[in-house]
């Protein structure tokens, strides 16, 4: 039987890439149990939001269709769907809103479930366990999200690569949030001292796994691009009626590519225990002290005398 993933130890970059799919693969089943149970009301939200967004975005490319293929073309009717379009803003805020509560709810399951499992001595957590870590550090999480998300939009706009360099260390930020129990002080200090002399490594483990989650995202996509086209090219009144429901189904096909998010979630704890085992070893001090004190594992019966 193969033996469960031990987290904390150092690794370089293929070990870190492969041991990501080896520790979902044990932990396939409870990590996704925990994902839908806690996430899955918020994906649904998000998948309801987005396609109301999409079927009025349909139904007014129709209407300009029909405008401009008609007398329609006026000052008025351009102005009557510039005043459209701007009342959909509030829907791209909802969406907004509740994209940024289900990322954060995401990023909590999955890392509150990695910290669980390593205080188990690698065993898979139950749901319930992880829905009070998630309780726990929703709003402190949150809130870090919030102010690391505008840090990295000014790092992003102040010339591109100050955004690039901020990247890998926001997300160990977080990490050592749930991994620490951490406040945000702690947590930003340490984020920047773990990562020095490691940047390269982890912003190169993190863009890796973010690629191949984002590659198997777009099979999801391709579904709700499919519909896109058809509406743009059928522009009558009972064409919107009847894709409202083809709409929904692959607006929640293409979200339900976001549990692939999984994949670089894992990659950043494990970019986090590299660090920590590189700079402290407490993982191997941990070992080291238990020499003596466990009792070996063996499947041969107990000896009678």
């Amino acid at each position: 039987m193969e033996q469960n993933i031990e987290l904390a130890k150092t690794r370089d970059f293929g070990e870190i890439i492969n041991d990501t799919f080896v520790f979902i693969k044990q932990n396939l089943k409870p990590l996704l149990k925990s994902f839908f149970t806690i996430c899955g009301l918020l994906l649904l939200a998000l998948a309801i939001v987005q396609s109301l967004q999409m079927i009025k975005v349909y139904d007014l490319q129709r209407q300009i269709y029909t405008a401009a293929s008609g007398s329609g073309t006026s000052y008025n009717a351009g102005y009557r769907f510039g005043y459209q379009y701007g009342q959909m803003a509030g829907q791209y805020l909802l969406s907004f809103a509740v994209m940024i509560l289900f990322y954060t709810v995401m990023l909590i399951t999955i890392l509150s479930y990695i910290a669980l499992y390593k205080e188990k001595g690698n065993i898979a957590p139950t749901t319930e366990e992880v829905w009070v870590y998630v309780k726990y550090y929703f709003l402190r999480v949150l809130g870090s999200s919030i102010l690391l998300g505008l840090l990295l939009m000014l790092g992003m706009v102040l010339c591109l690569i100050p955004g690039i360099w901020l990247y890998p260390i926001t997300g160990l930020i977080l990490a050592v949030i749930v991994l620490e129990n951490a406040p945000f002080g702690y947590a930003f200090n340490r984020g920047f001292k773990l990562i020095s002399n490691n940047w390269w490594l982890t912003f190169g483990c993190l863009f890796v796994a973010g690629l191949i989650a984002g590659l198997g995202a777009m099979v999801f996509t391709v579904p709700n691009y499919i519909i896109m086209f058809y509406n743009l090219l059928v522009h009558t009144r009972a064409s919107a009626t009847s894709s409202v429901p083809l709409v929904f189904i692959t607006t929640t096909i293409q979200i339900l590519g976001q549990t692939l998010l999984i994949i670089p979630l894992v990659t950043l704890a494990l970019c986090y225990f590299n660090l920590t085992e590189n700079k402290e070893g407490t993982g191997l001090l941990n070992r080291i002290n238990q020499f003596g004190t466990t009792k070996p594992h063996t499947d041969l019966p107990a000896e009678e005398y």
